[in-house]
């Protein structure tokens, strides 16, 4: 089968972020199929972006085909993002009928963080025939207008997303979220028939081999605070409002003086959030660190916090990667998300605390901190079991096959 696979911010070990697209692309390869992802040369979630002089430049990765599209530069959330996402959308449907013939898709998915590109799979089917296929990653609009409430429903942007995520349910042949909750929003719009499949994020199981070290600042500043007693409390990932890291930084003055919060990583609120914590002394930040080097960073915490703001928009689900990472580095995870089918909560690998909470967030520190080192490894043990047995992309990606094949799915009584 040859598969089409359209996502403006697609990455790969290569170029980093973002993983998911590469990693069940790399499966089906191996179970026969042709694949090509189809991006955007600029993406502000790649540790680097590809170099190319032309449209449709196209690169090989462990047998995965990568065409990509010259775009607009951006460097943040303004206008020329916008433009960014609307000329790749506008350069997919101007060249459908080249695509259409040049890659021969029998089957189609449109995969980002916005759903206009609906229009752009659409162009392509329509030159092919191959049935489309919507992934979710994040409900838009509804994530804008839940998050910033300020934006209301008749405004042009909101109407023009709503529009478009609409266009996904009303013409396309069936949908994948790694939002278990999903199917629940769909039908809240009134779209109780298209098929709803949920295929969460995973991790890639490689075969044991030595640890890529940790980066010298970041493994300094660990095992100084190891060697002076401190019992590690780490969050790694996106300093944003989102992740709920002043309640993080709050909880500082109510745990145990034992206690040492650390947060690794970059994001538009670290300076703020540094501010908040001057003065505290078991507050540490840290910049972030390469992917490969995460599974070090994460050995040398006692426990990991994980926060969201608390919010209805959870209740779909959340499909935050750095889960699965907490989980696989066999930790027991302070849980501050309130969502639907997390697997923090399926797996019992932790405590799951009120979002938003600094002190019961201080709470759940100290109760893990009186546990003994075995109790905590148990704890978190449950957490790495789980995703193995749940979350391999090479199970995933058979079951998002399951999902895209009609002949299949049809025939199944």
């Amino acid at each position: 089968m040859n598969i089409l696979y359209i996502e403006h911010y697609a990455g790969s070990d290569r170029y980093g972020m973002e993983f998911r697209p590469y990693y069940l692309a790399r499966e089906w390869v191996k179970l026969g199929h042709n694949v090509t992802i189809l991006a955007a040369d600029r993406s502000h979630l790649r540790r680097r972006n590809p170099v190319i002089q032309k449209d449709f430049t196209e690169e090989t990765d462990a047998g995965v085909r990568f065409v990509w599209l010259k775009s607009r530069p951006y460097r943040r959330n303004d206008l020329f993002r916008v433009a960014n996402m609307l000329g790749f959308v506008k350069k997919i449907k101007k060249n459908a009928a080249f695509i259409a013939q040049t890659y021969r898709p029998d089957v189609i998915i449109h995969s980002s963080t916005y759903p206009m590109d609906v229009y752009a799979a659409q162009a392509v089917k329509a030159h092919c025939g191959a049935p489309c296929f919507y992934e979710i990653h994040d409900l838009w609009p509804l994530s804008l207008l839940m998050l910033a409430p300020r934006v209301g429903e008749k405004n042009p942007v909101i109407r023009y997303v709503q529009k478009a995520e609409d266009a996904c349910y009303a013409l396309d042949d069936g949908v994948i979220s790694i939002l278990p909750g999903a199917d629940r929003h769909i039908r809240e719009r009134g779209y109780a028939d298209i098929p709803f499949t949920c295929v969460p994020n995973g991790v890639v199981l490689a075969p044991p081999a030595d640890p890529v070290a940790l980066e010298p600042t970041a493994a300094a500043a660990l095992e100084d605070l190891r060697r002076r007693g401190r019992f590690i409390v780490l969050y790694a990932g996106g300093h944003a409002r989102s992740n709920a890291l002043d309640c993080f930084v709050q909880a500082a003055d109510l745990v145990n003086d034992a206690v040492q919060l650390v947060l690794v990583g970059k994001g538009d609120q670290k300076q703020r959030l540094m501010e908040l914590a001057a003065g505290k002394p078991n507050v540490t930040f840290l910049p972030p660190v390469a992917k490969e080097q995460i599974p070090a960073l994460l050995a040398m915490a006692d426990c990991l916090y994980l926060g969201a703001k608390n919010h209805p928009l959870y209740e779909y689900g959340v499909g935050m990667n750095k889960i699965f990472d907490y989980m696989l580095a066999a930790k027991p995870v302070l849980n501050g998300v309130r969502s639907a089918g997390n697997p923090l909560d399926l797996s019992g690998c932790g405590l799951t605390l009120p979002p938003e909470n600094a002190a019961a967030l201080a709470e759940g520190i100290e109760t893990l901190r009186r546990m003994t080192p075995q109790q905590r490894a148990q704890m978190g043990q449950k957490g790495r079991d789980y995703v193995v047995a749940h979350h391999d992309y090479r199970v995933l990606a058979r079951q998002f096959l399951q999902a895209i094949t009609p002949v299949e799915r049809n025939e199944t009584p």
